[in-house]
């Protein structure tokens, strides 16, 4: 039933429809943010990956998605979320696209964190000492979803790109983690022909 309700959920925030609370991002730097959570500035975090191929395209989508847990002074009972989406290109050759215009994930009740001489921080981005180039234009909260959206799309071109990716996107929660439904949203598209939608069903870490 939670999964069904999260799918409903998710497809309401995707067409618009509902109140979405925007959350406040900051853009921060590995190790920078990993000392909220840890005295040495490390984390051992608890890895899921999960992946889509469509079926018109070589190209896979791939959902990281990571746990861990702070020990901090300011982190105690709280676990630390972190994702990131990265398309490969698994020898497809031609003008032909993969596009990802949005991430849903399970997530109730983001908590707030200080970093940078801000208080009402909800989402990092790891922009400086991670992997990835790809930051998200927005993100919002909806009852008891996480709505992480890309506007210009993160995009593959199978003519240029073998791979590309997001940063690590990250929140905080209270809740220990469990394996959840994320749903990845886009469109593919093989030339002349035009875009074609797709709705990914994947696994991730979530609280």
């Amino acid at each position: 039933m939670k999964a069904h309700l999260f799918l409903a959920a998710a497809m309401t925030i995707v067409s618009g429809a509902g109140m979405a609370q925007p959350l406040q991002m900051a853009n921060v730097n590995d190790p920078g943010i990993y000392c909220r959570f840890s005295p040495d500035c490390k984390i051992a975090p608890l890895h899921t990956s999960s992946s889509f191929t469509p079926s018109n395209l070589a190209v896979t989508c791939v959902l990281e998605s990571r746990s861990f847990v702070g020990g901090s002074m300011d982190s105690q009972g709280l676990y630390g979320y972190e994702y990131r989406l990265i398309l490969n290109n698994d020898n497809e050759n031609g003008t032909n696209f993969l596009a990802v215009k949005s991430l849903a994930l399970n997530f109730n009740c983001p908590q707030s964190f200080a970093f940078g001489g801000h208080a009402s921080n909800q989402v990092w981005i790891v922009a400086d000492g991670g992997p990835g180039d790809v930051a998200p234009s927005t993100v919002n909260f909806m009852e008891t979803n996480v709505m992480v959206r890309f506007d210009p799309p993160l995009i593959l071109a199978t003519l240029t790109n073998r791979s590309i990716g997001t940063y690590f996107i990250g929140l905080a929660s209270t809740n220990a983690p469990q394996l959840s439904t994320a749903i990845v949203e886009g469109s593919t598209q093989t030339p002349p022909d035009g875009p074609m939608p797709f709705h990914a069903e994947m696994q991730a870490r979530t609280p």
